[in-house]
């Protein structure tokens, strides 16, 4: 035949296909999934066919007619004037999700999908309107679980939904087998289920929270405590600290480098988190300092900063900085999409610059005997190591001495 029937091993293929894509529906409706079915034509051949390759159609209808199985074969009678009249498979058809997956060779994992979303249902009604498409729109991660694990699935949402503030840190959830890492391998999934649920995907429970590195340049600010430390912000918002100026940076080690910095603490960013800082009642009564990468999302973060605190002035992030180390610049992998609307001009001219020109001068490769220098250019006094009244040459920092 010059054009092939659809032998019945072919049926499987197409049967797969409106499986794979008929299922989230079937299973976020299974009432109305009961009413779907699917046709899929055979193709009878032709009379012309049929004279070409008569041998090919008779083993064709044959095979048809031997076929057993799932799905009802439609008959048609041809009339040929050069053969008679004779009966042709014209179509198959699949009545319902089960005989469709029966027919794509999915018979027990529509089994499985089938007991899931039960048990998903019942555990978690009444839930919202949103709950059916949460399940159906989730099936293929929960279906990969194994029984242990989605046992483990069904009880910490259902007990997340029981207990929506419950305030616990997730290593205090109740569940068998539900610890930190499982929540964090499975949570984008646990608060899709628990939005349809419940109508939010908070889960109610307690973060460790984000510890804020500093670094008290100038110890009498601070005299009982550690040079460096890390603490919470709201730890740190209760420190009786009045400092006259404030270094936000965001690079750790810079941080740990600092020397003696006359009535300076100095406080790490945390990138896009840096506007966090603002609650720190010390923090925005100061000389709020940021010194930042020279890239687009080094002044995109500043920007967020001014937002807040609109007086934070930028150490380090000019005009004349970026021409003196551009040596050390290298190109921007993925530049910051957004345009800043709180840069004094001079950083606006450097950020059009680093833009068009797709460079980032990080903060760490600015040679540290030049980071003294401004520091000391900028916010005066002598700085380095300080024990009593021992200072050190800014220009010795840099050679093993900070």
């Amino acid at each position: 035949m010059s054009t092939v029937c659809v032998p019945p091993s072919a049926v499987s293929t197409r049967a797969e296909t409106a499986y794979r894509n008929r299922r989230s529906k079937w299973v976020a409706d299974p009432i109305a999934a009961e009413s779907d079915s699917l046709s899929i034509a055979l193709h009878p051949p032709s009379e012309r066919q049929v004279a070409e390759d008569p041998d090919a159609v008779i083993a064709w209808v044959r095979v048809w007619q031997t076929r057993r199985g799932i799905g009802r074969v439609h008959w048609e009678s041809r009339r040929w004037p050069s053969f008679g009249t004779q009966d042709v498979p014209v179509r198959v058809v699949f009545a319902g999700p089960g005989e469709i997956a029966a027919a794509a060779g999915h018979t027990s994992e529509w089994h499985t999908l089938t007991a899931r979303r039960m048990q998903l249902v019942e555990a978690l009604s009444p839930g919202t309107a949103a709950l059916p498409g949460a399940i159906a729109s989730s099936l293929s991660r929960w279906l990969q679980f194994d029984e242990a694990d989605f046992t483990r699935l069904v009880g910490v949402v259902r007990w997340l939904a029981d207990h929506p503030a419950s305030g616990l840190f997730i290593r205090q959830l109740p569940v068998p087998g539900v610890d930190t890492k499982w929540i964090s391998r499975h949570r984008g999934l646990v608060e899709l289920l628990l939005e349809g649920a419940i109508g939010r995907r908070d889960l109610g429970v307690r973060s460790v929270p984000r510890l804020c590195h500093v670094a008290v340049c100038d110890r009498t600010a601070l005299p009982s405590m550690p040079k460096h430390f890390a603490a919470p912000l709201d730890e740190l918002a209760a420190l009786p600290l009045r400092t006259e100026r404030i270094l936000v940076l965001e690079n750790k080690e810079g941080l740990h480098a600092l020397p003696h910095l006359p009535g300076t603490v100095a406080v790490h960013g945390s990138g896009y988190a840096v506007h966090e800082l603002t609650a720190i009642p010390w923090l925005a009564d100061s000389d709020v300092v940021y010194w930042g990468d020279l890239d687009t999302h080094g002044f995109a973060i500043l920007d967020r900063f001014r937002a807040h605190l609109p007086d934070v002035r930028s150490f380090l992030m000019d005009l004349h900085t970026l021409e003196a180390w551009t040596a050390l610049a290298v190109p921007e992998p993925s530049p910051s999409s957004h345009v800043p609307a709180r840069l004094t001009p001079s950083e606006a001219e450097v950020f059009t610059r680093l833009r068009e020109e797709g460079l980032r001068l990080e903060q760490e490769r600015i040679p540290w005997p030049h980071v003294m220098e401004e520091l000391a250019r900028s916010f005066g006094g002598k700085i380095g190591h300080r024990r009593g009244s021992t200072t050190v040459d800014p220009t010795a920092l840099g050679r093993g001495t900070s």
